[in-house]
């Protein structure tokens, strides 16, 4: 499908939520994740979507970001954003979640990998906020592509080869 009005592409540290979809909006939303996470969520009687794609868990205490640069990067501020939205419409528990990303697709000496912290956080908060994942695809050393259909609440997953 041509990007456009039919599609959206989100880019790292951004958010996206919609409380119900009309003829005239984006029909797709679509991410590219490696180490990042995205999680998306789906109201099946409001169609109500929307899709976080964060970089880190959270930001580092002596991060020297602007105030503009922090705002969705972080899984804490995306994923309470979300959280915010999804309560101003429906019970928490109405909504399906699912988590995707997380890979290592960078091997290094550094354990735990970014992509392990930041599914590690996405389970916590899950759990914080008495939600569950219905559907989850994390972790590895492959990228990935993640694309919700905002009409049906359905996700499209691609995964990429590492070389």
């Amino acid at each position: 499908m041509p990007l456009g009005k039919a599609q959206m592409n989100l880019q790292p540290g951004e958010v996206y939520f919609s409380p119900s979809q009309d003829k005239n909006t984006t029909k797709e939303l679509k991410t590219i994740l490696g180490s990042c996470v995205a999680v998306t969520i789906w109201h099946s009687e409001s169609r109500a979507a929307g899709m976080c794609h964060y970089l880190l868990a959270h930001e580092a205490s002596n991060s020297k970001a602007t105030q503009a640069m922090q705002k969705y990067r972080y899984g804490d501020e995306a994923l309470d954003y979300l959280l915010k939205k999804m309560a101003q419409l429906h019970p928490l528990d109405e909504y399906e979640l699912a988590l995707y990303g997380g890979s290592n697709m960078y091997p290094s000496l550094t354990t735990p990998s970014i992509g392990e912290v930041n599914v590690k956080y996405a389970h916590e908060w899950a759990s914080k906020n008495k939600l569950m994942f219905s559907k989850e695809d994390i972790l590895g050393i492959n990228g990935r592509s993640v694309t919700l259909d905002l009409n049906t609440g359905t996700v499209r997953l691609i995964k990429y080869e590492h070389n």
